[in-house]
C-alpha cells in the first residue's frame, strides 16, 4: 500500500504516468474509496462545502471521467483504461485531502480568504496532474494533455454549473 501511495505522490509531481500501476479492479476500487473518504473530509470540515449539491458534484466529475475514457478509447488506447482512470481517481482525492489539510491550517494562521486562495491553486493543480496522466497514457506530449485536461475541467464546472444554477 506504501508503494502504491508513493507512486501517486510521484504521479502528483509529474515524475510516473498510469503505466506505473497495476490494471486491477483491487486498485480501481481503493482509488474509488479514496475518493469519497476524501469528499468526505471536505464536505465535513470545510464550512463552504456543506451546501454543495453532491449528487451533481459527483456526476459531473464522473461526466469528467467518461471524458477521460472516451479520449483512452478515440485515440486507441482502451486497454490502459482502467490505470488511468485509477489514477486520475487517487491523485485527485490526494489533492483533495490536501486542500482540506491546507484550509484547516491555513484558515486559522492567515484568514478565510487566503486559505480559499491557496485551496483554489492546489485544487487547479488537479489540471496538471490530470493532463500528465492522461498524455502519458496516449503517448502525447503533456501540452496535449492539459489541453485535455482543461476541456475534462470546463465540461465539469459547465454542467454544474448549468445545474446547480437552475436549483
Amino acid at each position: 500500500m506504501l508503494i502504491l501511495l508513493q507512486t501517486y505522490f510521484d504521479m502528483l509531481a509529474l515524475r510516473k504516468g498510469p503505466d506505473a500501476i497495476p490494471r486491477s479492479w483491487v486498485i480501481f476500487l481503493v482509488s474509488i474509496g479514496m475518493l469519497l473518504i476524501s469528499s468526505y473530509f471536505a464536505s465535513a470540515l470545510i464550512d463552504g462545502m456543506r451546501e454543495q449539491n453532491y449528487f451533481m458534484t459527483f456526476f459531473g466529475y464522473s461526466l469528467g471521467l467518461v471524458f477521460y475514457a472516451s479520449v483512452l478509447f478515440i485515440t486507441g488506447f482502451a486497454g490502459r483504461m482502467l490505470q488511468t482512470i485509477s489514477a486520475i481517481v487517487a491523485c485527485g482525492a490526494i489533492i483533495t485531502l490536501l486542500y482540506v489539510i491546507e484550509y484547516l491550517v491555513f484558515k486559522n494562521l492567515f484568514g478565510v480568504e487566503f486559505a480559499s486562495l491557496v485551496g483554489i491553486l492546489i485544487i487547479f493543480w488537479s489540471v496538471p496532474v490530470e493532463g500528465h496522466i492522461i498524455a502519458r497514457a496516449i503517448q502525447q506530449h503533456k501540452f496535449v494533455g492539459i489541453t485535455i485536461a482543461m476541456a475534462a475541467l470546463i465540461l465539469q464546472l459547465g454542467f454544474q454549473s448549468a445545474f446547480t444554477a437552475n436549483s
